[in-house]
């Protein structure tokens, strides 16, 4: 996966820090005592705090975070209140293209519980002894970009898939300054550290602990929807909970055979 180059400021400071060197190496080597030595001695001078005044004041584009965090939760809510209306109150699955009649994976939101067998339909999904609604992630957006842009790919191993999520997470996005992720042969338990979202995390819980598994955000979903793609199997959300006094998260996926 590619990930992103350093900011332009930072290039920029070690194209001054170059050029410095280079001056101040001339004057070395020739050990000339002129105009000329004095004039660039005095410009590798000034080129080496110019660049050290970019690094240390050079602040990186970014949004508040504390404004970024609330966009998507209004709609999480009203997905969850538009689903319990219907009746709808299983835990969320997320199903690879070999389990429905779609093209990549799939959520579902079944009105009890899944068990892992093929789903038809589209929209309003049945299948042996359970029904649901059968909606695209809310993270397709994001994942095609991430696949247009950094080159992503879904690996299909779950140490490749550890290093796929770290990376997304905290060299890309930078969401969290931490992940880690640890698996069995039938749940994967992620705990992120330093969430950057998770004021959002918490506005949702506190209108209803189930919104997280009912509905999961942007984040969650990428996770469920890349382990899902790339072991091929369906992955239910059984817990995502963020941590009352603190920006820890953690998740529970269960894996269906």
């Amino acid at each position: 996966m590619k990930l992103p180059s350093p900011g332009r400021y930072v290039f920029g400071s070690f194209i001054l820090l170059l050029t410095a060197g280079i001056c101040a190496g001339v004057v070395s080597i020739t050990g000339r005592q002129d105009i000329i030595s004095a004039a660039l001695l005095i410009s590798a001078v000034i080129l080496f705090l110019t660049a050290i005044l970019l690094l240390v004041f050079h602040r990186p584009d970014s949004l508040d975070q504390r404004f970024v965090s609330l966009l998507q939760v209004q709609g999480t809510i009203n997905t969850c209140t538009v689903a319990a209306d219907l009746g709808l109150s299983g835990l969320s699955c997320f199903l690879p293209q070999s389990r429905s009649e779609s093209q990549g994976v799939m959520h579902l939101i079944p009105v009890s519980r899944y068990s892992g067998e093929p789903v038809a339909g589209s929209v309003f999904v049945s299948g042996e002894g359970f029904s649901g609604l059968l909606l695209p992630p809310v993270c397709t957006p994001l994942l095609n970009e991430l696949k247009k842009t950094n080159q992503l790919t879904i690996p299909e191993t779950q140490g490749e898939l550890s290093t796929l999520l770290h990376e997304v997470a905290v060299d890309v996005l930078e969401v969290t300054s931490e992940i880690q992720i640890s698996w069995s042969d039938t749940s994967v338990h992620i705990h992120m550290e330093g969430y950057r979202l998770c004021e959002g995390c918490l506005f949702v819980t506190r209108e209803s602990p189930a919104c997280c598994t009912l509905s999961p955000c942007v984040i969650c979903s990428l996770f469920a929807t890349c382990i899902a793609h790339g072991l091929d199997r369906p992955v239910q959300v059984d817990r995502c909970v963020p941590v009352k006094k603190g920006d820890s998260v953690e998740m529970i996926f269960t894996l269906f055979p």
